[in-house]
Order: C-alpha cells, then structure tokens, then sequence
C-alpha cells in the first residue's frame, strides 16, 4: 500500500523536481498534493491526511516549523528538505529524523523513503523526536538575535532572517529575507567579530557578509561571483575565493 504525501516548499520549481522523483524513483509514494506555504500546507493536511510530509525549513514568514506547531498530536512523518542549515541538522540528526539537502539526489531520496517505510511499517511513532527538535530549534531561534535601531525603535533581528550585510563608510547595512534594510553604527568588522562561531556568515570581501543559507548560486571563474536571496549578486575577493567555494562545497556534501 503506498504512502500518502504531501510536498510543502515554497519554491515551485523544487516542488516538481521533488515530485517527479518521488514519481519516478519511489513507488511506495503517492504525492497527493503541494502547497507553498504554511496556511495552505495546513488546510492540505487537514483535508488529505497524508501519512508524510516532505517539508521545506526555509520559507518565507513563517518556517517549515511553524506547520508542526499546529498539531498538539503531529499525525504524519516528516522529511526535512533544506538547504544548508548547520544548525537544523545537526538537530534533526540529533532527534534520529530524516532530512534531505537540496538539490535533491536520487539515491538520497531512495534510502531516505525507504528508511520511512520502515518506521510506518513498524508502526514507531517519532511525535517525541518531532516535539523535541521544535523545542531545540526555537531555544536556538531565541539565542540567535541581533538588536539594531529603526527610528526610535529597537528591533530584535533572528540572525536567521539576514541574507547579507553591507560596509557604508563607518556603518553597516543589514538586509533580511523581507527586504527590509537596517543600519547600525557598527562597522562591518564588527560585525565579523561578533558573528565569529556563527558559520553560516561568511565574509566574502570588504564589504560584504552573506549567510550561506541564502546562496543561490556561484561562478568558478573570474570574476567569481554568487547570487544571494536570488537578487543580489557580489563579486567574492580572490582571497577569500578558495575559502568561500570551501564553504559552499561543504552544502553540497
């Protein structure tokens, strides 16, 4: 009997990679529906019931996460599709669930749903693995904010929300998801200094830091250059050229 699923991804184009390789590869899958955020995702589950979900962590305002926390009783598996997230997986590894990295490879995909038939088949339930990941997650979420000023106000920024910082003479530009643009009287130095353990920010030239988290794609050439947050396009330094195509490598291992 084949397994209902649901695939919830905010990016059309992933959706239909993932479709036609479940189609294709797993034929113990039946991909009954997509969705591309968190409110249709859940009225997706109510009304399909799917016995998986293949869920994107990275999605405009409300993350992946957020689809879970609706559930007091989580009535479905989980496979985590993400872009590189240090965090996430090293946590969803911790919690013994499933994850996929984009882009997406056969064979992974393969081992990963034959893994989860396993587990529905035995009948084991993960709600206490699901539930534990939410709490390390937001615990991390809580921890991981940058206080700037807009106007009269002081702004709590999840470091997770920006895509990339900016050198202005003596201050910095902060850019989120959102596009929403902050400056602080912090240098950019600063900013290194103070993101140092923080590996998904890496400083790609004098005057730029990107989260890696919102690379979409690089050149090996010269110029070597990266698109962030599919807009922003920056030139990486031939110095820290070799470092940061190190980096970049390492999401795709």
């Amino acid at each position: 009997m084949k397994l209902k699923a649901l695939i919830i991804d905010d990016e059309a184009d992933s959706r239909s990679v993932l479709r036609k390789l479940a189609e294709q590869h797993c034929p113990g899958i039946d991909i009954c529906g997509e969705a591309s955020n968190v409110s249709a995702a859940y009225k997706m589950i109510i009304d399909h019931k799917p016995q998986v979900i293949f869920l994107d962590i990275q999605m405009p305002g409300d993350n992946g996460f957020a689809i879970l926390k609706k559930f007091i009783e989580i009535p479905f598996e989980v496979i985590f599709v993400t872009s590189y997230d240090e965090y996430a997986i090293e946590a969803i590894k911790f919690n013994a669930l499933d994850y996929l990295l984009k882009p997406v490879e056969i064979n992974e995909l393969k081992t990963t749903v034959a893994r989860l038939e396993k587990v529905v088949e035995k009948k084991e339930v993960r709600q206490k693995q699901l539930v534990n990941l939410i709490i390390h997650l937001e615990r991390e979420d809580i921890e991981k904010k940058l206080a700037v000023h807009k106007n009269d106000t002081v702004v709590l920024l999840p470091l997770r929300d920006i895509t990339h910082m900016q050198a202005e003479r003596n201050y910095t530009q902060i850019v989120t998801s959102s596009n929403e643009f902050f400056t602080s009287s912090k240098n950019l130095g600063e900013f290194e200094d103070l993101l140092e353990g923080y590996r998904q920010f890496v400083r790609i030239n004098k005057q730029y830091i990107v989260n890696v988290n919102f690379i979409n794609d690089y050149s090996k050439g010269e110029p070597c250059m990266l698109t962030v947050n599919n807009q922003f396009c920056f030139e990486i330094s031939r110095r820290k050229k070799q470092e940061i195509l190190d980096v970049l490598k390492g999401r795709q291992d």
